[in-house]
């Protein structure tokens, strides 16, 4: 049952996506998405400083233009958010796009940052077994503290942060290893201020920062870079300022 292993390895040596290409997923259709939405369109316009960029964002986020996207673009780079667990990944509205042993050949030959619950248990696994270059996952349930509207919370910022950091490192030629050393430092950086701050929720942004930051996983080979490693192009991103209403907790899942 499935897809023979030897194919997928016959598969993956004969694919040659295209290097300095990116196809980022970003559902919206809730409040964990909007969050992920707009933090995701930040590494977008990174992104489109380095990288041919096609962004499917919001109601565009379905499988058959994901299908098309992958076909048209044949990307090197895919950064998605959705819904997820240990074995399916889903897009807009919860739509099933790939799951452990079908579906996930798609991603063969290309570097992955899948912004996901659990999908590091074992989709992230059988993703990379198949040929995926790299798989960038969670093996946890992706949380964070959020307080108002994600363009000007402060206590979701350094979540996103994190996770976008693997995809700045990918745009700037790094390898997926250093992109998720990276990424490590980003969170090792909020989680100190955090732990040092005297806000009222501060040690519930630091219990899901360590969640989040123990839960990352690296699978695959790793060893081809998403674009020609080179000078940084544009200004540095601004992040947002502190304000909000509602504390509340949220999960990228199912």
């Amino acid at each position: 049952s499935g897809i023979p292993r030897r194919s997928c390895q016959e598969d993956a040596e004969s694919i040659m996506p295209e290097l300095g290409v990116a196809l980022i997923v970003r559902p919206k259709f809730d409040k964990a998405t909007d969050y992920g939405y707009y933090y995701m369109g930040l590494a977008a316009d990174y992104l489109r400083t380095r990288m041919r960029v096609r962004d499917l964002s919001g109601p565009d986020a379905t499988k058959i233009n994901i299908d098309s996207a992958l076909d048209e673009e044949d990307p090197i780079f895919c950064y998605w958010l959705g819904h997820g667990n240990a074995d399916t990944y889903t897009c807009q509205n919860q739509e099933v796009y790939m799951q452990t042993c079908r579906g996930d050949e798609r991603l063969i030959g290309r570097n992955v940052l899948l912004l996901s619950c659990s999908c590091g248990i074992r989709l992230g696994p059988d993703m990379a077994e198949k040929g995926a270059l790299a798989v960038h996952s969670w093996a946890v349930d992706f949380t964070w503290v959020a307080l108002g509207p994600p363009e000007t919370d402060h206590y979701a910022q350094g979540f996103f942060e994190a996770v976008n950091e693997i995809a700045y490192a990918h745009a700037e030629g790094q390898l997926p290893m250093v992109a998720h050393d990276r990424s490590m430092a980003v969170w090792e950086k909020w989680i100190d201020y955090w732990s040092a701050s005297t806000d009222d929720y501060a040690s519930m942004v630091v219990q899901n920062m360590v969640n989040d930051r123990d839960g990352m996983r690296l699978f695959g080979v790793g060893d081809t870079p998403s674009t020609p490693p080179g000078d940084m192009v544009g200004a540095e991103l601004e992040m947002p300022l502190v304000v909000g209403q509602a504390l509340v907790l949220l999960s990228i899942i199912i």
